[in-house]
């Protein structure tokens, strides 16, 4: 006889897809964050004819090879800028944790954990 608080079937095979799917994302997520750096390297091939109107420069060809890799080092700065100011991946982790029932749970748990070690505490003081 099943748990009457068991989950159903049904629910455990699609709390099987959700994290299938969710690491499917992440890792696609991942290889996104790479195509970003081609993008900007074919943007910036694509744009030259415009590029050179504007600027006036019979041959930005030959510019391609600084404004690339200014480009580059522009998305390193911001980059950097976002971990050593902004601490990025400190707060998408706070943000997580806000998000996640299992934290959530976890924290609360601790919390009467804590509670109830310090009225422990305060019971074998009384005893001294």
């Amino acid at each position: 006889m099943e748990h009457p608080s068991a989950p159903s079937p049904l629910r455990v095979r699609l709390a099987r897809w959700r994290e299938v799917f969710f690491a499917q994302k992440y890792r696609f997520d991942l290889g996104q964050s790479f195509l970003v750096i081609l993008n900007f390297t074919l943007l910036i091939i694509t744009a030259s004819d415009k590029l050179q109107i504007f600027f006036g420069i019979p041959r930005l060809r030959s510019l391609l090879i600084v404004i690339v890799p200014l480009g580059f080092l522009g998305v390193w700065c911001f980059g950097y800028f976002m971990d050593k100011v902004v601490r990025a991946a400190q707060m998408a982790e706070r943000q997580s944790i806000k998000r996640s029932e299992v934290w959530t749970n976890h924290i609360e748990q601790m919390d009467r954990l804590e509670a109830e070690l310090k009225a422990v505490r305060a019971l074998l003081e009384q005893k001294k």
